[in-house]
């Protein structure tokens, strides 16, 4: 894990380098998740149904497949990809979720019961549900501890 120096003018941020086996490239600010095919603590890959909560972070660089490249798991990040939805649009605070099958974040239902690993940073008008580069706190290092342990064998 990379630990940003503490500086008072910027935002903590904690990175760590995972291999993208996801078949394509990770676009920067792109999601992904751990592949739980091999439980190893370093393979991820695109969000599917069954792998939703095992949520890294966000791509902090461009990953070619098979490559090994940095995740933002902690901290403030300008830059992820979400979609704007045509009918409701995303608040400040919201809590965003990845997808199935795709690597971009969205919304998350009011009052669903999910906690979150990433909160929209700023609002995001409502559109014509494309993607698009949004404010984002990320918070993935519990999960991220916790999904380590268990490919170790210690949970």
């Amino acid at each position: 894990m990379i630990f940003q120096r503490v500086n008072r003018t910027d935002a903590e941020c904690v990175f760590a380098i995972f291999q993208n086996v996801a078949g394509a490239t990770f676009s920067l600010g792109a999601a992904g998740v751990w592949d739980t095919a091999t439980q190893d603590g370093v393979r991820v890959k695109t969000p599917a149904t069954a792998t939703l909560s095992c949520l890294v972070g966000v791509a902090a660089q461009t990953i070619a497949d098979s490559a090994f490249g940095l995740f933002q798991v902690y901290g403030y990040r300008a830059s992820a990809v979400v979609v704007n939805h045509t009918s409701t649009a995303i608040a400040a605070g919201d809590i965003l979720i990845p997808v199935d099958a795709v690597r971009y974040l969205a919304r998350s239902a009011a009052a669903d019961g999910k906690t979150g690993f990433i909160y929209a940073g700023e609002a995001v008008a409502t559109g014509s549900a494309t993607t698009l580069n949004a404010k984002v706190f990320i918070r993935c290092m519990a999960a991220l501890l916790t999904f380590g342990l268990m490919a170790a064998g210690l949970l």
